[in-house]
């Protein structure tokens, strides 16, 4: 049986990503660890890495010109050969002004190919496959974010060597974009619209407005995925040891949560292309609700714990990969999916900045419960936006 186009350009695709998730998991906790051996406070540290989230915030609205330019195959090489060139530029420089500027060059790089590697996927996987595809595409983001602590315990966080090999990972899943066609004709669409509307209105960021007003419920699916994700990451642990458990199970927490994610992302694809996108959204959204609320009386209780917190996991990770082929559906036209995905992305990276602040606010303000009505709260916005966008009235 042969292979189509298609499959090749999803199979590069999902290699690129599987790199960009490893470095994901691979370079936050490598900097934390060294600039914490060398002395540094930790809001330093979480400073460091969080910078290169604002930096795709901020430099958003030049991705569509960008990709117009380039293309996508090259936005994509591009991105990722940049960030293996600041990667091992690292070791180099260490101090924390040097390591700001290459976090917020890194922030930048990885920004293009990330936007473009998902507008490439929604183009080439096609409207009945579209959430399936989506499925493997965050089931193979999230195991290379887990594999890259196992990384780093095989290179160690000493010298240059893990800067290194970190180095050559990356650049290794670039190779089998080297067997697939760039698309010209989202190249061409893309450079198109964005004359237009130059032409129209010079201010990026207002333009892309109109995308988030266009498609409300699946930026706010973004903003809640950004900030429960990253508050997840960052706190249950804390949240665990305040409640009683010992460090090891406390770690243990995000590591099943993140188990969840890995393995239900496919599953959760393949339904939503049968129920229907939005239904599968919402019904995550419940199911993501209704699991932190659960957590503190889950807490000590193993056969009760692990289980809640692997569907949570997987629940909630899935409104950003149903939240981008959600932008495939609602925005058809290859020229519109790169200002919409641009602002997707750029409505994740505040959530993610934003996440860790508040929900230790909460975790402080009250211990027990702060924190899993906060992310309770921000999950079920997702099923009251898409009530009120179902009954709206249609523009």
């Amino acid at each position: 049986m042969s292979v189509r186009p298609a499959h090749w350009v999803l199979a590069a695709i999902f290699s690129t990503s599987l790199g960009v998730g490893m470095i994901f998991g691979f370079e936050p906790p490598l900097i934390a660890i060294v600039l914490n051996r060398a002395g540094r406070d930790s809001i330093t540290i979480g400073g460091v890495i969080a910078v290169s989230l604002v930096a795709v915030t901020l430099i958003g609205p030049l991705y569509p010109i960008l990709i117009a330019r380039l293309g996508l195959k090259r936005s994509v090489i591009y991105g990722i050969a940049c960030a293996v060139l600041i990667l091992l530029a690292m070791p180099l420089w260490t101090g924390v002004t040097a390591w700001l500027t290459l976090r917020i060059l890194t922030g930048c790089v990885l920004g293009l190919s990330w936007i473009a590697s998902e507008i490439w996927m929604n183009t080439a996987s096609g409207e009945r496959a579209r959430g399936t595809v989506m499925g493997i595409y965050g089931t193979v983001f999230s195991i290379g974010t887990a594999s890259g602590p196992l990384l780093l315990e095989v290179t160690g966080t000493r010298g240059s060597a893990p800067f290194m090999i970190g180095a050559a990972c990356l650049a290794g899943t670039l190779l089998p974009l080297v067997f697939v066609h760039d698309d010209a004709r989202v190249q061409d669409d893309a450079r198109a619209d964005i004359d237009r509307r130059r032409a129209a209105d010079s201010a990026g960021t207002r333009g892309l407005w109109r995308f988030a007003a266009a498609a409300p419920v699946v930026m706010l699916a973004a903003a809640v995925a950004g900030l429960v994700e990253s508050a997840d990451l960052s706190l249950l642990p804390l949240f665990g040891l305040r409640t009683g458990l010992r460090e090891r199970d406390a770690l243990w927490l995000v590591t099943v949560f993140l188990a969840g994610n890995v393995a239900l992302q496919l599953p959760i694809g393949l339904l939503a292309d049968r129920v229907g996108r939005r239904m599968m959204l919402g019904a995550c959204a419940l199911a993501s609700a209704v699991g932190p609320l659960a957590l503190p009386h889950a807490i000590g209780r193993p056969l009760l714990l692990w289980p809640l917190l692997f569907v949570w996991g997987g629940t909630l990770y899935a409104f950003y990969s149903q939240g981008v082929a959600l932008l495939g559906e609602v925005f058809r036209a290859p020229r519109e999916l790169a200002g919409a995905n641009t602002m997707f992305v750029m409505t994740y990276c505040v959530g993610g900045v934003l996440g860790p602040s508040i929900g230790g606010y909460a975790l402080d303000a009250w211990p027990h419960w702060g924190l899993p009505v906060l992310l309770s709260a921000a999950a079920a916005s997702l099923p009251v936006g898409l009530i009120v966008e179902r009954y709206r009235p249609k523009r």
